[in-house]
């Protein structure tokens, strides 16, 4: 999926930069990088140019720029429904973050079942489950 795809609200994780010369060091440079995690967050009224939020920054793209990167779309995992089944993605943070999660049963590949929307969340994983306040589900990305 390319970048240029998604709507606003919808969040990418970085797979690809596509091209070549001043526009492909220009998207490398304003932190398009592989991994990173990217936001729309709205569009002009002409429908050109879109702002995106990455890495806490907002910059504004052509949607012809924006085609040059391509996304998979993720879903942070506060915004899942009751009783739906989601794999583990992505996890937005540092070493303990990450290793506290994988103490909980989720890390990057596992499957989780949503017992209880956010917020506390509750989660089924294999080690059994869990509740999660909105800034730790906010930063496990699933689809």
């Amino acid at each position: 999926m390319l970048l240029s795809e998604l709507k606003p609200g919808e969040y990418g994780i970085v797979k690809k930069i596509r091209g070549t010369g001043a526009l492909h060091r220009r998207l490398l440079s304003m932190g398009l990088l592989p991994g990173a995690i990217v936001r729309v967050v709205r569009v002009s009224p002409l429908g050109d140019p879109v702002e995106y939020e990455i890495r806490g920054f907002f910059i504004s793209l052509r949607k012809q720029e924006a085609s040059f990167v391509d996304v998979d779309k993720v879903t942070p995992l506060s915004f899942i429904p009751r009783n739906s089944d989601v794999r583990v993605v992505f996890i937005d943070g540092g070493v303990g973050f990450v290793h506290n999660m994988g103490a909980m049963g989720i890390a990057v590949g596992k499957r989780l079942k949503i017992i209880a929307p956010c917020c506390p969340m509750q989660v089924k994983t294999e080690k059994g489950v869990f509740t999660l306040g909105r800034g730790m589900a906010y930063r496990v990305f699933v689809r």
